[in-house]
């Protein structure tokens, strides 16, 4: 088994630290470059996957490709093929350059944005990278995929799209949608090739209130004026990404209706942390899904269902959460949500 992502990714992390894949779970951050490059863990991890085993860091690539016979891991190998051509060493930056988002989506935490910081606490940790970007071998990098955050409100993301590694070939940018990226025409014309992920967690009101307080009607909006730059522009290329929890995942086919109408290619991956939204709990949400997915006429979302509602019930904590989230945002989810919250759960309280 081989991933690229182990010898030619750099993540910057939340804490400042240095790290491998952004997939990773619990991965080990580190100060310098160097220390990461030279360290034990690192070596490890690779010795693991060289004997066909998935290392534990690695277990969202692992139920993806369970799932769908693909995952970042075999993405990132299409890309090696390419980039190796260049720069035997290359390197790849992604990460995050800093928390600064207008977004305060019910899945993500105040490292990941100043949105939900303000909301919990008027004193909040700030991220940035911007240093630690610069401290890397920049003649190695010919890709950055660093975002937030949100790119399109960040001070720092401006100044790293002016300024870029010189041997750079490729940018991406994984973006909520919200905003239209104002730099893109001028990284365009200088031909580096701009890949923009537009990210998004439901259709609706289903990504209203997941992706609050940003609203549906502008993401839409902002991917057909996207596809319209992509056609003065052919370097422009366009994806989507959703993060599958219990809020979102009986929304799926809601989701592939989208992208399939509008010609985008899309991804999605479980989100792991934090638990109390994974799919596998037995919830109000998961089990009205399960349904709905079993039924769906498209076949991965048949297959998914087989990993959605299997674990044990933990409806009053998700509840329990979801409630906090909603008094901090002000707002209440059973008014986004097409289902009756409160429908039967056939004595779910009794089963474990």
């Amino acid at each position: 088994m081989f991933c690229p992502r182990l010898r030619h990714f750099v993540r910057l992390n939340q804490n400042g630290t240095i790290g491998k894949c952004g997939h990773m779970v619990n991965q080990m951050g580190f100060k310098t470059f160097d220390d990461l490059d030279k360290s034990d863990w690192l070596a490890e991890v690779e010795s693991t996957m060289s004997k066909d085993k998935w290392p534990k860091e690695c277990m969202r690539c692992q139920h993806t490709e369970k799932v769908k016979g693909e995952s970042v891991r075999t993405k990132s190998i299409e890309r090696h093929k390419v980039l190796k051509n260049r720069r035997e060493n290359y390197l790849v930056v992604g990460g995050v350059l800093d928390n600064v988002c207008n977004s305060a989506c019910q899945t993500c935490n105040s490292t990941l944005s100043t949105k939900i910081g303000s909301l919990e606490s008027k004193t909040y940790e700030k991220t940035n990278n911007i240093d630690q970007f610069y401290n890397l071998p920049q003649n190695r990098i010919l890709e950055v995929d660093v975002n937030g955050g949100e790119p399109t409100a960040s001070k720092n993301y401006k100044k790293i799209l002016a300024n870029l590694p010189e041997n750079t070939i490729i940018v991406r940018m994984n973006t909520n949608g919200s905003r239209m990226i104002k730099e893109l025409e001028s990284i365009l014309s200088k031909r580096v090739m701009v890949i923009v992920t537009l990210s998004f967690d439901g259709v609706g009101d289903t990504h209203d209130y997941v992706r609050w307080p940003i609203k549906w009607k502008n993401y839409a909006k902002n991917v057909k004026a996207y596809q319209d730059l992509q056609k003065q522009f052919p370097s422009l290329r366009l994806n989507s990404w959703t993060t599958v929890s219990c809020l979102n995942v009986a929304n799926l086919p809601n989701i592939l209706d989208f992208t399939t109408e509008h010609n985008i290619d899309h991804d999605w991956a479980f989100l792991n942390t934090p638990n109390v939204f994974h799919v596998k709990h037995r919830n109000r949400f998961t089990e009205f899904a399960k349904n709905k997915l079993q039924s769906s006429s498209y076949a991965q979302c048949r297959k998914i269902a087989d990993s959605v509602a299997i674990g044990k019930d933990n409806d009053k904590q998700l509840l329990d959460h979801i409630n906090r989230q909603d008094t901090l945002r002000k707002i209440d989810y059973k008014d986004y949500f097409s289902f009756d919250p409160n429908f039967s759960r056939n004595n779910l309280a009794n089963r474990s």
